[in-house]
Protein backbone atom coordinates (compact mmCIF):
# COMPACT_ATOMS: atom_id res chain seq x y z
CA UNK A 1 0.00 0.00 0.00
CA UNK A 2 1.67 3.70 -1.25
CA UNK A 3 1.32 6.35 0.47
CA UNK A 4 -0.80 7.82 -2.34
CA UNK A 5 -3.18 4.86 -1.97
CA UNK A 6 -3.70 5.32 0.99
CA UNK A 7 -4.25 9.28 1.52
CA UNK A 8 -6.82 8.36 -1.46
CA UNK A 9 -8.09 5.47 0.44
CA UNK A 10 -8.93 7.89 3.67
CA UNK A 11 -10.01 10.82 1.06
CA UNK A 12 -12.60 9.28 -0.41
CA UNK A 13 -13.87 8.10 2.81
CA UNK A 14 -13.77 11.97 4.28
CA UNK A 15 -15.57 12.53 1.61
CA UNK A 16 -18.20 10.34 1.92
CA UNK A 17 -19.11 11.33 5.41
CA UNK A 18 -19.28 15.08 4.04
CA UNK A 19 -22.59 14.07 2.34
CA UNK A 20 -24.31 14.05 5.78
CA UNK A 21 -26.98 11.77 6.13
CA UNK A 22 -29.51 13.05 3.76
CA UNK A 23 -26.67 12.73 1.34
CA UNK A 24 -25.41 9.45 1.23
CA UNK A 25 -29.75 8.31 1.44
CA UNK A 26 -29.88 10.47 -1.87
CA UNK A 27 -27.17 8.11 -3.82
CA UNK A 28 -28.65 5.17 -2.43
CA UNK A 29 -32.11 6.25 -3.04
CA UNK A 30 -31.02 6.95 -6.86
CA UNK A 31 -29.25 3.99 -7.42
CA UNK A 32 -32.04 2.18 -6.93
CA UNK A 33 -35.05 4.18 -8.75
CA UNK A 34 -32.88 6.33 -10.94
CA UNK A 35 -31.45 9.70 -11.67
CA UNK A 36 -28.30 11.49 -11.16
CA UNK A 37 -27.99 14.52 -8.68
CA UNK A 38 -24.85 15.60 -6.56
CA UNK A 39 -22.47 13.48 -4.53
CA UNK A 40 -23.28 10.13 -6.83
CA UNK A 41 -19.35 10.26 -8.25
CA UNK A 42 -18.64 10.32 -4.38
CA UNK A 43 -21.06 7.42 -4.13
CA UNK A 44 -19.81 5.27 -6.17
CA UNK A 45 -16.07 5.85 -5.48
CA UNK A 46 -16.83 5.03 -1.69
CA UNK A 47 -18.71 1.84 -3.39
CA UNK A 48 -16.10 0.42 -5.28
CA UNK A 49 -13.36 1.32 -2.16
CA UNK A 50 -15.75 -0.61 0.09
CA UNK A 51 -16.23 -3.72 -2.38
CA UNK A 52 -11.96 -3.44 -3.00
CA UNK A 53 -11.27 -2.83 0.38
CA UNK A 54 -7.51 -4.79 1.75
CA UNK A 55 -8.43 -6.62 4.56
CA UNK A 56 -6.59 -4.43 6.85
CA UNK A 57 -9.03 -1.54 6.04
CA UNK A 58 -11.88 -3.59 6.47
CA UNK A 59 -10.67 -5.04 9.69
CA UNK A 60 -10.49 -1.38 10.99
CA UNK A 61 -13.98 -0.17 10.22
CA UNK A 62 -14.83 -4.19 11.66
CA UNK A 63 -13.27 -2.31 15.19
CA UNK A 64 -14.65 1.50 14.68
CA UNK A 65 -18.18 0.21 14.61
CA UNK A 66 -17.07 -2.79 17.27
CA UNK A 67 -16.11 0.21 19.49
CA UNK A 68 -19.14 2.24 18.88
CA UNK A 69 -21.49 -0.63 19.70
CA UNK A 70 -19.44 -1.39 22.66
CA UNK A 71 -19.62 1.93 24.27
CA UNK A 72 -23.43 2.47 23.78
CA UNK A 73 -23.76 -1.60 25.30
CA UNK A 74 -21.14 -0.32 28.65
CA UNK A 75 -23.52 2.51 28.98
CA UNK A 76 -26.76 0.25 29.27
CA UNK A 77 -24.71 -2.42 31.77
CA UNK A 78 -23.96 0.29 34.06
CA UNK A 79 -27.71 0.02 35.16
CA UNK A 80 -28.21 -3.76 34.14
CA UNK A 81 -25.40 -5.24 36.48
CA UNK A 82 -27.62 -5.32 39.51
CA UNK A 83 -29.63 -7.65 38.11
CA UNK A 84 -27.58 -9.72 36.06
CA UNK A 85 -25.62 -10.60 39.11
CA UNK A 86 -23.18 -11.79 37.41
CA UNK A 87 -19.95 -10.49 35.99
CA UNK A 88 -19.31 -13.36 33.63
CA UNK A 89 -23.05 -13.44 31.90
CA UNK A 90 -22.43 -9.51 31.72
CA UNK A 91 -19.06 -10.12 29.73
CA UNK A 92 -21.02 -12.18 27.10
CA UNK A 93 -23.54 -10.06 27.01
CA UNK A 94 -21.39 -7.42 25.87
CA UNK A 95 -19.16 -9.43 23.50
CA UNK A 96 -22.68 -10.99 21.96
CA UNK A 97 -24.40 -7.77 21.15
CA UNK A 98 -21.10 -6.16 19.77
CA UNK A 99 -20.52 -8.39 17.52
CA UNK A 100 -24.07 -8.66 16.53
CA UNK A 101 -24.41 -4.66 15.80
CA UNK A 102 -20.29 -5.01 13.96
CA UNK A 103 -21.64 -7.75 11.56
CA UNK A 104 -25.09 -5.63 11.01
CA UNK A 105 -23.50 -2.66 10.37
CA UNK A 106 -21.28 -4.22 7.93
CA UNK A 107 -23.75 -6.24 6.25
CA UNK A 108 -25.40 -3.13 5.60
CA UNK A 109 -22.82 -0.52 4.28
CA UNK A 110 -21.61 -4.13 1.93
CA UNK A 111 -25.36 -4.04 0.37
CA UNK A 112 -25.38 -0.42 0.13
CA UNK A 113 -22.10 -0.63 -1.52
CA UNK A 114 -23.68 -2.95 -4.41
CA UNK A 115 -26.42 -1.14 -4.36
CA UNK A 116 -24.54 2.21 -5.49
CA UNK A 117 -22.02 0.23 -7.69
CA UNK A 118 -24.09 -0.99 -9.82
CA UNK A 119 -23.81 -3.46 -12.76
CA UNK A 120 -19.75 -2.29 -12.09
CA UNK A 121 -20.46 -4.25 -8.26
CA UNK A 122 -19.80 -7.61 -10.07
CA UNK A 123 -16.30 -6.65 -11.36
CA UNK A 124 -15.73 -5.11 -8.16
CA UNK A 125 -14.44 -8.08 -6.05
CA UNK A 126 -11.28 -8.51 -4.02
CA UNK A 127 -8.21 -10.68 -4.78
CA UNK A 128 -7.25 -13.49 -3.01
CA UNK A 129 -10.92 -13.52 -1.11
CA UNK A 130 -10.19 -16.59 0.87
CA UNK A 131 -6.82 -15.20 2.29
CA UNK A 132 -8.70 -12.14 3.10
CA UNK A 133 -11.53 -13.84 4.77
CA UNK A 134 -9.26 -15.52 6.99
CA UNK A 135 -7.12 -12.36 7.97
CA UNK A 136 -10.20 -10.82 9.11
CA UNK A 137 -11.37 -13.81 11.16
CA UNK A 138 -8.36 -13.64 12.82
CA UNK A 139 -8.27 -9.94 13.10
CA UNK A 140 -11.78 -10.33 14.59
CA UNK A 141 -11.20 -13.15 17.14
CA UNK A 142 -8.13 -11.58 18.10
CA UNK A 143 -10.35 -8.13 18.81
CA UNK A 144 -12.66 -10.34 20.79
CA UNK A 145 -10.22 -12.14 23.21
CA UNK A 146 -8.79 -8.47 23.70
CA UNK A 147 -12.52 -7.18 24.05
CA UNK A 148 -13.12 -10.02 26.53
CA UNK A 149 -10.03 -9.88 29.05
CA UNK A 150 -10.76 -5.78 29.29
CA UNK A 151 -14.38 -6.18 30.28
CA UNK A 152 -13.82 -9.03 32.46
CA UNK A 153 -11.43 -6.92 34.26
CA UNK A 154 -14.29 -3.96 34.07
CA UNK A 155 -16.79 -6.53 35.12
CA UNK A 156 -15.31 -7.56 38.07
CA UNK A 157 -14.18 -4.02 39.78
CA UNK A 158 -18.11 -2.37 38.78
CA UNK A 159 -19.79 -5.56 40.11
CA UNK A 160 -17.90 -5.48 43.62
CA UNK A 161 -21.27 -4.66 45.29
CA UNK A 162 -23.74 -7.09 42.92
CA UNK A 163 -25.36 -9.78 45.15
CA UNK A 164 -25.42 -8.01 48.24
CA UNK A 165 -28.57 -7.08 49.98
CA UNK A 166 -30.38 -3.70 49.77
CA UNK A 167 -31.61 -2.16 53.10
CA UNK A 168 -33.52 1.09 51.88
CA UNK A 169 -31.81 4.29 50.52
CA UNK A 170 -28.43 4.54 50.66
CA UNK A 171 -26.66 6.83 53.79
CA UNK A 172 -24.97 9.10 52.21
CA UNK A 173 -22.57 9.43 55.43
CA UNK A 174 -21.27 6.15 54.78
CA UNK A 175 -21.67 6.02 50.77
CA UNK A 176 -17.67 6.66 50.50
CA UNK A 177 -16.80 3.84 53.04
CA UNK A 178 -18.86 1.12 51.65
CA UNK A 179 -17.43 2.24 47.84
CA UNK A 180 -13.80 1.89 49.32
CA UNK A 181 -14.66 -2.05 50.63
CA UNK A 182 -17.95 -2.01 52.78
CA UNK A 183 -19.59 -3.52 50.32
CA UNK A 184 -19.02 -6.13 47.56
CA UNK A 185 -18.79 -10.39 47.57
CA UNK A 186 -17.83 -11.25 51.13
CA UNK A 187 -18.19 -7.91 52.68
CA UNK A 188 -21.94 -6.78 52.02
CA UNK A 189 -23.07 -4.46 54.51
CA UNK A 190 -25.45 -4.61 57.11
CA UNK A 191 -28.58 -2.62 58.10
CA UNK A 192 -27.35 1.03 59.70
CA UNK A 193 -28.45 1.34 62.95
CA UNK A 194 -27.81 2.99 66.02
CA UNK A 195 -24.89 2.28 69.08
CA UNK A 196 -26.53 1.71 72.23
CA UNK A 197 -23.07 2.88 74.04
CA UNK A 198 -22.31 5.25 72.43
CA UNK A 199 -25.08 6.76 70.61
CA UNK A 200 -23.36 6.39 67.14
CA UNK A 201 -24.58 5.23 63.94
CA UNK A 202 -22.89 2.55 62.54
CA UNK A 203 -23.17 -1.17 60.03
CA UNK A 204 -21.68 -3.98 60.43
CA UNK A 205 -19.69 -5.54 57.88
CA UNK A 206 -19.49 -9.33 56.62
CA UNK A 207 -16.31 -9.84 58.60
CA UNK A 208 -17.70 -8.75 62.08
CA UNK A 209 -16.13 -5.13 62.29
CA UNK A 210 -17.79 -2.22 62.48
CA UNK A 211 -17.95 1.00 60.39
CA UNK A 212 -18.98 4.22 62.96
CA UNK A 213 -20.22 7.91 61.43
CA UNK A 214 -18.44 9.99 63.72
CA UNK A 215 -20.04 13.60 63.67
CA UNK A 216 -17.36 15.68 65.45
CA UNK A 217 -14.96 13.93 62.98
CA UNK A 218 -17.23 14.22 60.37
CA UNK A 219 -15.96 11.45 58.74
CA UNK A 220 -16.06 7.42 58.85
CA UNK A 221 -13.92 5.09 61.38
CA UNK A 222 -13.75 1.07 60.62
CA UNK A 223 -13.12 -1.24 63.11
CA UNK A 224 -12.38 -4.42 63.96
CA UNK A 225 -14.54 -6.28 65.98
CA UNK A 226 -11.38 -6.31 69.13
CA UNK A 227 -10.97 -2.59 68.64
CA UNK A 228 -14.94 -2.21 69.44
CA UNK A 229 -14.90 -4.51 72.02
CA UNK A 230 -11.99 -2.49 73.48
CA UNK A 231 -13.60 0.81 73.01
CA UNK A 232 -16.61 -0.39 74.61
CA UNK A 233 -14.99 -1.62 77.33
CA UNK A 234 -13.08 1.74 78.15
CA UNK A 235 -15.66 4.38 77.63
CA UNK A 236 -13.20 7.34 78.91
CA UNK A 237 -11.21 6.81 75.49
CA UNK A 238 -14.10 9.06 74.16
CA UNK A 239 -14.78 9.69 70.69
CA UNK A 240 -12.46 9.32 68.04
CA UNK A 241 -9.92 12.20 66.20
CA UNK A 242 -9.22 10.80 63.17
CA UNK A 243 -9.88 8.17 60.92
CA UNK A 244 -8.39 4.80 61.35
CA UNK A 245 -5.06 4.24 60.21
CA UNK A 246 -2.06 1.39 59.30
CA UNK A 247 0.88 0.90 61.24
CA UNK A 248 2.73 -1.99 59.17
CA UNK A 249 0.34 -5.01 59.20
CA UNK A 250 -1.36 -3.35 62.67
CA UNK A 251 -4.08 -0.74 62.41
CA UNK A 252 -4.83 2.31 65.24
CA UNK A 253 -7.30 4.59 66.22
CA UNK A 254 -6.54 7.35 68.17
CA UNK A 255 -9.31 9.08 70.71
CA UNK A 256 -9.75 11.76 72.80
CA UNK A 257 -8.06 10.34 75.84
CA UNK A 258 -5.93 7.57 74.65
CA UNK A 259 -5.27 5.37 71.61
CA UNK A 260 -6.14 1.40 70.62
CA UNK A 261 -3.62 -0.41 68.53
CA UNK A 262 -5.40 -3.72 67.04
CA UNK A 263 -2.25 -6.18 66.19
CA UNK A 264 -3.50 -9.45 64.19
CA UNK A 265 -3.59 -12.38 65.75
CA UNK A 266 -2.49 -10.67 69.09
CA UNK A 267 -4.89 -8.80 71.63
CA UNK A 268 -5.60 -4.96 70.66
CA UNK A 269 -3.17 -2.63 73.46
CA UNK A 270 -4.99 -0.29 74.42
CA UNK A 271 -4.00 3.68 76.28
CA UNK A 272 -6.27 5.58 78.32
CA UNK A 273 -3.19 7.88 79.45
CA UNK A 274 -4.30 10.88 76.82
CA UNK A 275 -1.23 9.68 74.58
CA UNK A 276 -1.83 9.02 71.15
CA UNK A 277 -0.29 6.70 68.44
CA UNK A 278 2.05 7.25 65.64
CA UNK A 279 3.17 4.93 63.28
CA UNK A 280 7.48 3.87 63.12
CA UNK A 281 10.50 4.81 62.12
CA UNK A 282 11.27 3.99 58.55
CA UNK A 283 12.42 0.55 58.20
CA UNK A 284 11.47 -0.09 62.03
CA UNK A 285 8.22 -2.20 61.37
CA UNK A 286 8.74 -3.94 57.83
CA UNK A 287 7.16 -7.03 56.97
CA UNK A 288 8.51 -8.85 54.54
CA UNK A 289 10.29 -8.85 50.51
CA UNK A 290 6.56 -9.23 49.18
CA UNK A 291 6.32 -5.53 49.61
CA UNK A 292 7.87 -2.46 49.91
CA UNK A 293 9.59 -1.33 53.12
CA UNK A 294 10.22 2.62 53.42
CA UNK A 295 13.80 3.20 54.65
CA UNK A 296 14.03 6.98 54.30
CA UNK A 297 11.30 9.90 56.14
CA UNK A 298 12.70 12.93 56.46
CA UNK A 299 12.30 17.12 55.65
CA UNK A 300 14.64 18.06 52.88
CA UNK A 301 16.43 21.68 52.69
CA UNK A 302 13.50 23.17 51.16
CA UNK A 303 11.19 22.22 53.68
CA UNK A 304 9.38 19.23 51.58
CA UNK A 305 9.01 15.83 53.27
CA UNK A 306 10.50 12.73 51.15
CA UNK A 307 10.22 9.27 51.57
CA UNK A 308 12.10 6.75 49.60
CA UNK A 309 11.82 2.40 49.93
CA UNK A 310 12.91 -0.49 48.90
CA UNK A 311 10.52 -2.68 46.65
CA UNK A 312 9.75 -5.85 44.73
CA UNK A 313 9.72 -5.01 41.23
CA UNK A 314 6.71 -2.93 40.16
CA UNK A 315 5.96 -0.56 37.34
CA UNK A 316 4.28 2.45 39.59
CA UNK A 317 3.97 3.15 43.08
CA UNK A 318 0.79 4.09 45.16
CA UNK A 319 2.08 6.31 47.94
CA UNK A 320 -0.77 7.06 50.68
CA UNK A 321 -0.42 10.04 52.94
CA UNK A 322 -2.30 11.67 55.72
CA UNK A 323 -2.01 14.46 58.26
CA UNK A 324 -2.61 13.32 62.09
CA UNK A 325 -5.75 14.24 63.44
CA UNK A 326 -7.97 14.48 60.41
CA UNK A 327 -9.98 12.14 58.52
CA UNK A 328 -8.78 12.39 54.74
CA UNK A 329 -6.35 10.07 53.20
CA UNK A 330 -4.57 11.08 49.63
CA UNK A 331 -2.82 8.49 46.90
CA UNK A 332 -0.73 9.86 44.41
CA UNK A 333 1.45 7.34 41.75
CA UNK A 334 4.84 7.50 41.63
CA UNK A 335 7.53 6.17 38.85
CA UNK A 336 10.18 5.34 40.90
CA UNK A 337 10.80 4.62 45.25
CA UNK A 338 11.02 8.26 45.66
CA UNK A 339 7.88 10.85 46.32
CA UNK A 340 8.72 14.21 48.18
CA UNK A 341 5.95 16.43 49.48
CA UNK A 342 6.79 19.75 48.29
CA UNK A 343 4.68 22.02 50.16
CA UNK A 344 3.50 20.38 53.54
CA UNK A 345 1.14 22.12 56.13
CA UNK A 346 3.83 23.95 58.64
CA UNK A 347 3.93 21.68 61.97
CA UNK A 348 1.86 19.24 60.60
CA UNK A 349 2.81 15.38 61.13
CA UNK A 350 1.71 13.57 57.94
CA UNK A 351 1.92 9.57 57.50
CA UNK A 352 3.24 7.68 55.18
CA UNK A 353 2.23 4.04 53.56
CA UNK A 354 3.41 2.71 50.04
CA UNK A 355 2.30 -0.32 47.60
CA UNK A 356 3.99 -1.47 44.41
CA UNK A 357 2.12 -2.37 41.59
CA UNK A 358 2.60 -4.14 38.42
CA UNK A 359 0.44 -2.89 35.04
CA UNK A 360 -1.24 -5.37 32.67
CA UNK A 361 -2.39 -4.74 29.65
CA UNK A 362 -6.29 -4.63 29.73
CA UNK A 363 -6.28 -5.90 32.83
CA UNK A 364 -6.22 -4.13 36.24
CA UNK A 365 -2.81 -3.87 38.04
CA UNK A 366 -1.16 -6.23 40.47
CA UNK A 367 -0.34 -4.87 43.65
CA UNK A 368 1.66 -6.02 46.93
CA UNK A 369 0.56 -5.33 50.16
CA UNK A 370 0.91 -2.09 51.78
CA UNK A 371 4.19 -1.16 53.69
CA UNK A 372 5.23 -0.07 57.05
CA UNK A 373 3.99 2.91 57.57
CA UNK A 374 6.08 6.19 59.09
CA UNK A 375 5.60 9.38 60.22
CA UNK A 376 7.21 12.61 59.52
CA UNK A 377 6.92 16.11 61.21
CA UNK A 378 7.03 18.70 58.72
CA UNK A 379 8.93 21.95 59.62
CA UNK A 380 7.01 24.72 61.48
Amino acid sequence: MRVGELTGIVGVQVAWWQLGFRGRRAVLWRSRYGGTGSGDEVGRAWAHQVLLAPWWWRAARTAVAAGTALLVVVIAEVGLLPEIEDATVSVLLTVLLSLGVTAGLTWRQTRWAREIAGAAAEHAQPQAVLTQKLRLACALVLAVAALSVFLQSAADTVSDDVGCQRYGQPDPRFARSQALGGGGVGRCPGPIGEDAANGLSRYEEADGSFVYWIPTLGATVHMTAAMRAAWLAHPSLGLPVESDRPDGDNRYVNFAHGYILDRPDQPSEVKTDGSQHEPGGPGETCVGPDRPCVTDASVDIAGGIEIAWKSPPADAYNVSYWIAGRSDTYTVEAAVPSFTLPDPEPGATYGFQVQACVKHFLARSTCTPRSNSVAVQARR
